[in-house]
């Protein structure tokens, strides 16, 4: 049982008032004698009193705390990104609270809740695919919010993305000038902005290269849940049919099970089929060749994140316009183009 205020008047031979006052800090305000602060303070830590800190920061009007969802908790970027978010808030003094949602909409959904019900003052969101009438609500309910790598052109609201239709021009664009004319890619079967927003990079630069969109070079597959099997047989397709000399890999999620059929079935790399993906990992670097990769600038997208979500919380303004931050690529160049 939890040690209350009335426990430790009782001890001390105190009021109630006296304990509350001596404890939040507020004793010498109220002409409470040094003696009798000292002697309530050595009875709270005898008694063991560890204070409620979310009903002290209610009773303020904030609970210095911030609910984070990632979309998926074993993708480097959002573990690197979210060492990163919690450390800029602790310099701002709030405390940050993580929930994956593993791309599932349920659990996505009942960690905002959650969230809102602990009076969090302020929530960051990788949201889900099928969460866009919730992110409209919290929008018209003026909840404070960032989303995060991905969000809704349709709604109205802070964000923190990247400008991923250059991104994928720029990567399409290097593997041409390296000579690459048969250029394969996936293409997700999501209703995601910034993954359309890919696609059309993709199909830009090769436009812009006089290069004819070729559908035999794209496959479509699921945005979670991409099997070995599936990735086999896509890469023999486009090594052994279609005869491509790259591939363009969209995210991590293709790229690893797409290079390891690469190596397992032996197609040379870069020699016979050059690779570029978007969003470095430590794994390419170790391969040989290392893989090419767009990168991009995880610590100043937590902290602008973290800039725009608090500086929304402290200064909430009706009618005021939302913050789109939108950041670029860069480029690790390797060994395999």
């Amino acid at each position: 049982m939890s040690v209350t205020l009335k426990d430790i008047a009782t001890y001390a031979g105190v009021s109630v008032s006296s304990v509350s006052l001596v404890l939040n800090g507020k004793g010498s305000q109220r002409r409470i004698s040094e003696r009798l602060t000292i002697k309530i303070l050595e009875a709270a830590k005898l008694l063991g009193y560890q204070p409620n800190m979310l009903a002290r920061n209610l009773r303020k009007g904030s609970t210095n705390t911030i609910g984070f969802v990632i979309s998926d908790i074993s993708n480097a970027f959002f573990i690197k990104l979210a060492r990163f978010v919690e450390f800029e808030a602790l310099k701002h003094g709030y405390k940050v609270f993580i929930v994956g949602s593993d791309e599932n909409d349920s659990r996505c959904l009942d960690a905002i809740d959650t969230f809102l019900n602990f009076q969090m003052d302020g929530l960051i969101i990788a949201s889900t695919q099928g969460i866009e009438h919730k992110i409209k609500e919290l929008s018209d309910r003026k909840v404070s919010m960032v989303l995060i790598d991905r969000y809704f052109p349709k709604i109205d609201t802070n964000y923190v993305v990247m400008n991923n239709w250059q991104a994928s021009f720029d990567a399409v664009d290097y593997l041409i000038k390296k000579g690459k004319r048969r250029i394969a890619t996936f293409e997700y079967n999501t209703v995601f902005h910034h993954m359309n927003e890919r696609m059309d990079g993709y199909r830009a630069a090769l436009k812009s290269n006089g290069i004819r969109y070729d559908k035999r070079l794209v496959r479509k597959v699921p945005f979670i849940n991409i099997t070995d099997e599936m990735m086999a047989d896509y890469i023999k397709e486009f090594v052994e049919e279609q005869q491509i000399d790259a591939i363009y890999f969209q995210t991590n999620r293709s790229a690893i099970p797409g290079i390891k059929k690469l190596f397992e079935f032996g197609y040379e790399v870069p020699n016979r089929v050059a690779v570029i993906c978007f969003d470095d990992n430590e794994f390419f670097e170790v391969l040989n060749p290392p893989i090419t990769s767009l990168i991009q600038p995880i610590k100043e997208i937590g902290v602008e994140c973290i800039r725009i979500l608090i500086d929304d919380i402290k200064n909430k303004r009706v009618g005021s316009k939302k913050s789109k931050s939108v950041y670029s690529a860069g480029m690790i160049e390797r060994a395999s183009c």
